[in-house]
């Protein structure tokens, strides 16, 4: 996979969250020099109470649709000097059907909004943009409706940080996103505290065991920084704190314009969970969020 991508697939169902989105993805493909796939998923209406005169003229009304939404795929972000490429394509899962595309065009980045028309409430990501994100083999931007975009570009990302081989990935890609925009980063470990039943007495327990951690946690996440980063000069912070609201407090569109962080790199039927503290900031994010597949 290249370190920046060289294709760019942005999936869009032209609500305004889906249409930021894409202009979003414009820009990206400008600074990575990259080719904008555009794309609409035509999703399939079918009944099988209706008779053949009912079924064909469900066909005809999805025709018609269908040939105003590729007018509007023409039209394209025509503000970002890229080469941007419209498709239309049906199918009965959008989601299914954008991860399947992107394999197909080699797109090493997916870009598409939340609660588009769905407009489901905070505590649920558009459903769509959920499923992509825990399938996507590649990198997904996903951008919820009340996010800020910064109009300037993407000059600070924000990556936490968990010592883990995942989000190791997720620090390299962020470095290569930098690099190109010219972005400074800040990595972040959050140090959660530790809850003890109320049997133990305090008498056994560490003196100042958080204090402890955090200074540990700072020696290890400067020690990350050398053999990740090398030479680049980054930001460190460790906080203490639940993970999950430590992010996402901390990624306020004033000081961020990107959260990039790691999903688990699991399979099978553990596939459908990103992991709670991953999903848990990704239906929260107050800015652009980038998910990196874990290896």
């Amino acid at each position: 996979m290249n370190a920046t991508p060289k294709n760019i697939l942005a999936a869009t169902d032209f609500s305004e969250t889906a249409e930021r989105a894409v202009t979003l993805a414009g820009g990206l493909a400008r600074h990575f020099s990259a080719d904008l796939h555009l794309l609409h998923v035509a999703v399939l209406v079918e009944d099988s109470t209706l008779d053949e005169g009912g079924r064909n003229q469900l066909e005809q009304l999805q025709a018609t649709g269908e040939e105003v939404r590729r007018e509007l795929l023409e039209k394209g972000p025509r503000n970002h000097d890229v080469s941007v490429t419209p498709l239309l394509v049906r199918g009965i899962n959008p989601d299914e059907v954008i991860v399947e595309t992107a394999s197909n065009l080699g797109c090493e980045l997916i870009v598409l909004g939340t609660h588009g028309r769905r407009g489901l409430s905070h505590l649920f990501l558009g459903s769509v943009a959920e499923r992509v994100v825990r399938t996507s083999s590649v990198p997904v931007l996903t951008l919820r409706a009340d996010a800020v975009v910064e109009t300037g570009g993407i000059a600070r990302i924000l990556v936490p940080y968990d010592f883990s081989d995942a989000s190791a990935e997720a620090v390299r890609q962020a470095a290569a996103w930098a690099d190109v925009l010219d972005a400074e980063i800040t990595l972040l470990h959050v140090v959660e505290p530790v809850v003890y039943p109320e049997f133990y007495s305090v008498d056994v327990l560490p003196d100042n065991l958080m204090m402890r951690l955090t200074t540990r946690s700072e020696e290890a996440l400067d020690n990350a920084v050398a053999e990740l980063l090398g030479g680049r000069t980054c930001t460190t912070t460790v906080e203490v704190g639940r993970a999950a609201d430590t992010i996402v407090n901390l990624a306020d569109p004033e000081q961020f314009d990107l959260v990039v962080m790691a999903t688990r790199g699991l399979s099978g039927l553990e596939h459908v969970l990103l992991g709670s503290v991953a999903e848990a900031v990704l239906r929260r994010c107050r800015v652009p969020m980038l998910t990196v597949p874990g290896q």
